[in-house]
């Protein structure tokens, strides 16, 4: 399923209405860009994990004009959206096209990579490529690092299902979004299989990024959507 990205009709329907049943996107969003904004340096380059037709970075640039920015996707449907949007900055925004299941064999540009960032993007990926992407991201940064982490987590069970569905209904009402996350358990969880989805639950996050090395804090979580910063600190 992760193939329906590499479909130019079903990336251009995302790209003009990504708030669709994630209403909080755009306040995580800016929360990110605030967190970014605060920890560049200049004369570093920040990776983008999963960057996509570039919204972030059009908001990224507008909060740190000098920016340097590698974004990774497998998508050229994508990356051809991104290159568009993005036109005029080819110096300082540069499209590596790469499948994060195989992290070991990217190629990014030799730079100084302070701060790495993804967007609902590694939820697409199987448990065992997390947890890789995790590690790679780790290797890649300068030390000390920081990767801010924001997407989709995994409802831990059925039961506590009923609590998610509260916490949406509330997301409906206050941002006048329709969630459709399934009426069960089961069918949430069969809505996830047909979107190609492999969420992993908050405390799954946090083990594989401790793993990895990082020093792990949820800075901001809201239902099934979370924003993790991921520090790589000298002392570890």
């Amino acid at each position: 399923m992760r193939d329906i990205w590499l479909n130019p009709s079903r990336t251009s329907n995302w790209d003009s209405d990504p708030l669709s049943g994630n209403p909080l996107r755009g306040e995580q969003v800016d929360l990110l860009l605030s967190l970014i904004a605060d920890h560049f340096t200049p004369g570093s380059t920040i990776l983008d994990i999963g960057s996509g037709s570039g919204l972030v970075e059009e908001q990224l640039f507008q909060r740190v004009p000098e920016a340097s920015v590698v974004g990774v996707d497998y998508s050229p449907a994508m990356i051809a959206m991104a290159v568009k949007r993005l036109a005029g900055r080819e110096k300082q925004f540069v499209t590596v096209q790469h499948d994060l299941c195989n992290t070991q064999a990217a190629k990014l540009p030799k730079r100084d990579y302070r701060i790495a960032f993804s967007v609902q993007t590694i939820h697409n990926l199987q448990p065992e490529s997390q947890r890789n992407v995790m590690s790679w991201v780790y290797k890649v940064l300068a030390n000390p690092g920081f990767f801010f982490f924001l997407d989709r987590i995994a409802v831990p069970g059925a039961d506590s299902f009923s609590c998610y569905q509260s916490v949406w209904k509330k997301q409906e009402r206050v941002y006048s979004s329709s969630i459709d996350e399934g009426q069960s358990f089961p069918e949430h969880q069969q809505y996830l299989d047909e979107q190609g989805d492999s969420p992993l639950t908050l405390q799954e996050n946090l083990k594989i990024i401790d793993n990895a090395g990082f020093q792990a804090s949820a800075l901001d979580v809201r239902g099934n959507r979370a924003l993790i910063a991921c520090v790589k600190t000298k002392g570890r």
